[in-house]
């Protein structure tokens, strides 16, 4: 390989045996692995689809001032697509956390097989994870699985949506009757969901209390990367339920 283009975010590492010092004629050449963290790139997807959503909920106020139908209709449309793939983004941000974490906790064959059979929801095996990896408190952990649940529950909202005919909802800022997904993706919830996740993965990225070494490194990357997405510190949040909190209720 004649060279590797190495981009911003990307950890590059010299594997065992990937640096020989040779005494006698050249040495081979040197060999690095490379890995690439996906879960602050979701962060960013998740935080441009949430400033989408207010744009379009901005434009949902002006056209339901108005008369026009079709415009109501499209506004409602466009801050529900632009809302829920934001929560989305923000579920998905979670996992690849969860799942980099998850390669450095020994996790008993027992407990994996639990999970398995009975069908332990993935908030609750995320929260577990992170529990075996950062040595969160009592509290912090009943914080943090509230989180997660609600993260989720919007998450399965938008992949798995209900297959029945249900009455409507009424719209808390339009004061009318609507198809429910109107009334649960929108753009205040966004914020909600995707603030919570995105706290959760910057408080524990300043974590003091990291079990393995691994994680450690692993975190020190991602704290430098959410930094540049939370210039100035992350926001306090509050769950889609209006319960308020901030980011340091999970350590």
């Amino acid at each position: 390989m004649p060279g590797i283009f190495i981009t911003k975010g990307m950890r590059v590492e010299i594997p065992p045996g990937g640096l020989v010092i040779s005494l006698s004629g050249p040495p081979p050449p040197l060999r690095l692995h490379v890995h690439f963290d996906v879960c602050p790139s979701w962060c960013q997807l998740a935080l441009r689809h949430l400033s989408n959503a207010k744009a379009c909920a901005s434009e949902r106020d002006i056209a339901w001032a108005g008369t026009d139908e079709s415009a109501k209709a499209l506004a409602l449309e466009r801050e529900f697509e632009a809302s829920m793939q934001a929560i989305v983004a923000a579920a998905i941000a979670l996992d690849a956390f969860y799942a980099v974490v998850q390669t450095k906790v020994a996790l008993p064959p027992s407990l994996v097989e639990k999970w398995r059979t009975g069908r332990t929801a993935r908030h609750s095996q995320i929260a577990q994870v992170l529990q075996r990896g950062f040595r969160i408190s009592p509290q912090g952990m009943k914080n943090l699985k509230v989180h997660l649940k609600e993260v989720f529950r919007f998450r399965d909202l938008a992949i798995h949506p209900p297959g029945k005919i249900e009455a409507p909802l009424l719209h808390p800022e339009l004061d009318v009757g609507v198809e429910w997904r109107f009334a649960y993706f929108r753009a205040v919830n966004a914020e909600a969901v995707v603030n919570s996740a995105t706290a959760v993965i910057w408080q524990l990225s300043r974590s003091t209390k990291i079990v393995d070494e691994g994680i450690r490194q692993y975190v020190a990357g991602l704290a430098t990367r959410m930094t540049e997405l939370f210039p100035e510190g992350h926001p306090a949040f509050a769950q889609a339920t209006g319960a308020a909190a901030t980011s340091e209720d999970v350590a």
